[in-house]
């Protein structure tokens, strides 16, 4: 009886750490976090359809999830809890805006620029990460 009663103490702890962890971030930097790895997911899926690893309809596909997630952030994240400065943020949404081109208009065949799309994808995705913070 003790037993499984340590084991269940031991995993709430665990999960009170975990969440607190959570709870700490702002929710500018959750955000700039998960627009880094949509940018990363996306650029990747590019980058895989020239690769032919993955069928252009499937891409397509993703990238109604990446449109989804993305569409907006330029509205949204400037008045964020835990914003940094105009000039950090002016520079995120230069290159938000780059990116989100190749998010809404991918290049998924041989008939465009589709390695400049990955450099924009690629550029946004390493600045959103690390100013989320991760």
């Amino acid at each position: 009886m003790w037993r499984n009663t340590g084991i269940g103490f031991l995993l709430l702890v665990l999960l009170v750490m975990v969440t607190g962890c959570q709870a700490t971030q702002s929710e500018f930097t959750r955000t700039a976090g998960d627009a880094g790895a949509a940018f990363a997911a996306a650029s990747t899926t590019i980058t895989y359809v020239h690769q032919g690893k993955i069928t252009k309809a499937y891409a397509s596909s993703a990238f109604v999830n990446y449109q989804s997630e993305l569409d907006g952030l330029d509205q949204s994240l400037p008045s964020q809890q835990g914003a940094p400065d105009k000039p950090a943020i002016k520079h995120l949404l230069d290159l938000y805006k780059q990116a989100i081109k190749a998010v809404d208009n991918p290049c998924l065949d041989a008939s465009c620029d589709w390695r400049r799309q990955v450099e924009a994808l690629n550029r946004a995705s390493e600045t959103f990460v690390k100013a989320g913070g991760s």
